[in-house]
């Protein structure tokens, strides 16, 4: 028997080209059409201006309506933030005038912050710090992220004051001038004068960029501007000593959410 024409086929075997977003294990979500292949091994994504195929294991669901509360870029890409809380821990250094005794202070800091808004956020912290003392600062800072890109510009606004968490090593040496005398000219020294550190406040805003990972880790990079005042006293004599520091600060940074 001889048959002519085409069979019927059953279009629910073989995968159709659909539309929605894919979020995949490395965070990405990439918006626009997709299709399975044959086997359903593999799948090809069609974003606004791009085209990949991907293991079908990569993906992690597909939903119709934009998941998280991330941002698609020019290219459909998405990089969603869902969590509220992420700790910031930075590491840098205050370059200053060579010139100075401490043309370097190493500065550490770790902070937990809170999501307010989708790319504004607010949070606490502590750390370390060293110049002639070493120094805990406790800080209030806001984060603003101008958008969701894998690499993504933010500004940071620091502020807090700083703890001293030792002795004080600053001195005051007081020099009057002798009246004159054939035996003893020049100035005279009439004491060596110990101060007590106090601390002081600080400011630090700065510019900087965050690259996302597959993980659920960033890195981070700013250069800001460093503003703090060290307060030193001494009851005794009622000798009070502010020291401004007016630095650049240099800093990488990790963001873990």
């Amino acid at each position: 028997m001889q048959y002519t024409g085409a069979q019927p086929v059953n279009e629910a075997l073989y995968p159709r080209v659909e539309r929605g977003y894919i979020e995949l294990k490395d965070g990405r979500i990439l918006k626009g059409k997709y299709i399975y292949s044959p086997d359903f091994g593999k799948i090809r994504i069609v974003t606004f201006h791009e085209s990949v195929v991907l293991d079908a294991s990569e993906v992690v669901r597909i939903t119709k309506k934009k998941p998280g509360t991330g941002e698609t870029n020019d290219s459909g890409e998405e990089f969603s933030q869902t969590k509220s809380y992420f700790i910031f821990s930075e590491l840098g250094i205050l370059p200053g005038n060579p010139d100075n005794m401490n043309k370097m202070p190493f500065i550490f800091h770790t902070t937990v912050n809170y999501r307010l808004l989708e790319k504004l956020s607010a949070g606490l912290g502590a750390g370390v710090e060293f110049y002639k003392e070493t120094y805990l600062p406790v800080t209030i800072n806001g984060i603003y992220r101008f958008n969701n890109n894998r690499a993504a510009p933010f500004a940071m606004l620091q502020a807090g004051y700083q703890v001293p968490i030792e002795g004080s090593r600053t001195k005051v040496v007081n020099v009057m001038p002798a009246h004159t005398d054939y035996i003893w000219p020049g100035p005279q020294v009439s004491y060596d004068m110990e101060l007590k550190a106090r601390g002081g406040i600080l400011l630090n805003p700065s510019l900087g960029i965050m690259w996302q990972t597959r993980s659920d880790v960033n890195f981070t990079f700013s250069v800001g501007y460093r503003f703090h005042r060290l307060a030193y006293r001494n009851k005794e004599k009622e000798y009070n000593l502010n020291v401004d520091y007016n630095r650049l600060s240099l800093k990488l940074g990790l963001i873990f959410n």
